[in-house]
């Protein structure tokens, strides 16, 4: 009788062994995804459109918070209307639309959670949200954060995230675009829409975007209006034919997340200013960079600041740098000022407090004079910023996929912990 071959017996062992061990670790591997459908898609300028929030449960599901995050210079929400994954079984449901915030692209504390004893297994829509677009082309991120799914347990599991983007007119042939670092805090130089840098959404008190047409050899302005913009204009000489440029000043609440610490001083206003795409702000492309500033009389007598202590300072290379800085003049509520500006990044605006208070005894004349003699720090690409401070994100480059898992914890927002705790409280009721 002939013997089993033991080469083939190995054989047979390996193949066993390899389809085993796939389907485990799919199995393992396995996440629940919520996704943003359609993932691209293309409307004209002043549409109105509608996006779904999709999900596909990997495990029986009880309840879903997310935030969604756009770029707000190209679309405004108008509404959110909760749709049937959660009820698909016949199962009643407590939804909340969030809160819309258009001034800072944000809706936040978006969930929805089942009643009673009944969980979710099959793929739907969670949600609809409806958004029109704001009049000028561009490609749209649209993206999803902070987002919990939780089990029968009211316990959080595994999710993947998938986010998308519009493109709203013909954004190509205006250059102008939403290269949001959004996700992975990469182009912090700002994008063609100067959106999205990689600073935390709730930090940002105001967004102000300007748009201009860039030529070569001429003088750029671009002019801000917002009364809590402290920040009136950004001129620069055009080196080079550049098409449509954004520039986008976001004013913070505190100091900037992209940042390692304070600068010395009294703080009058954090900011970031970005300029056109990643690199665009370079001494190749702009030359002569200003950007002119006011800050108000009563906060200098407040803090007792004289004026010749004022100064606009710019974050490059780890450090807060003054710039030179020069009072151009003043109305009955601001002084205004103006500062060199060699690239663009981080901004604060501070003063030294001095035992006399700002007063009419102290005023310096109505003249453009130098009030800083600090060098200027100069730089030849704005690329290396984004190595100077990351951010922890749930976010995602456009069309690609992010995974994490979003386990309860201190990373968890307030709205998350009430959320969860909320529903381990109806599981705990229900039985």
């Amino acid at each position: 009788m002939r013997l089993p071959d033991r080469r083939s017996n190995f054989s047979l062992y390996l193949i066993v062994f390899l389809f085993l061990s796939t389907t485990l670790i799919g199995t393992t591997a396995a996440e629940t995804i919520i996704s943003i459908s359609p993932r691209e898609q293309a409307i004209e300028e002043n549409e109105s459109f509608t996006i779904n929030i999709y999900i596909e449960p990997d495990t029986p599901i009880s309840g879903v918070q997310f935030d969604f995050i756009f770029n707000s210079s190209l679309v405004n929400v108008n509404n959110i209307q909760e749709k049937k994954a959660l009820s698909q079984t016949g199962a009643t449901t407590i939804f909340n639309a969030g809160s819309i915030d258009n001034s800072k692209g944000t809706v936040t504390g978006v969930y929805s959670l089942i009643l009673g004893k009944n969980t979710a297994t099959e793929p739907g829509t969670l949600s609809a949200i409806n958004l029109v677009s704001n009049g000028l082309p561009g490609v749209c991120k649209l993206q999803l954060s902070n987002v919990i799914v939780s089990n029968s347990s009211g316990k959080a599991v595994p999710v993947t995230i998938v986010n998308g983007s519009v493109n709203v007119g013909d954004a190509e042939s205006t250059g102008r675009s939403d290269n949001s670092s959004g996700t992975s805090t990469g182009e912090r130089s700002g994008g063609g829409g100067g959106i999205d840098n990689g600073e935390n959404y709730e930090n940002i008190k105001l967004k102000e975007v300007s748009r201009v047409y860039v030529s070569k050899e001429t003088v750029v302005s671009y002019r801000f209006k917002a009364s809590e913009n402290p920040v009136s204009y950004i001129n620069y000489t055009a080196l080079k034919n550049a098409g449509f440029i954004t520039t986008t000043i976001e004013v913070l609440e505190n100091t900037s997340g992209l940042v390692s610490g304070k600068p010395g001083g009294i703080v009058y206003k954090n900011l970031n200013i970005w300029v056109g795409k990643n690199g665009y702000s370079t001494e190749e492309n702009i030359g002569n960079p200003v950007i002119g500033f006011r800050v108000n009389k009563t906060w200098l007598e407040e803090n007792r600041i004289q004026v010749s202590t004022v100064k606009l300072n710019r974050y490059h290379l780890n450090a807060w740098n003054p710039l030179p800085t020069v009072k151009t003049g003043e109305d009955s509520e601001y002084i205004f000022f103006e500062s060199e500006a060699p690239g663009f990044s981080p901004f604060v605006i501070t003063g030294q407090s001095s035992q006399f208070a700002y007063g009419p005894e102290n005023r310096l004349p109505d003249l453009k004079e130098k009030l800083g003699t600090e060098p200027v720090v100069k730089e030849t690409s704005e690329a290396n910023l984004s190595s100077e401070k990351e951010k922890e994100t749930v976010r995602s480059e456009d069309g690609q996929e992010s995974r994490t898992s979003q386990a309860p914890g201190s990373g968890i927002s307030g709205t998350g912990i009430l959320f969860l705790a909320a529903l381990t409280s109806f599981k705990r009721n229900r039985k």
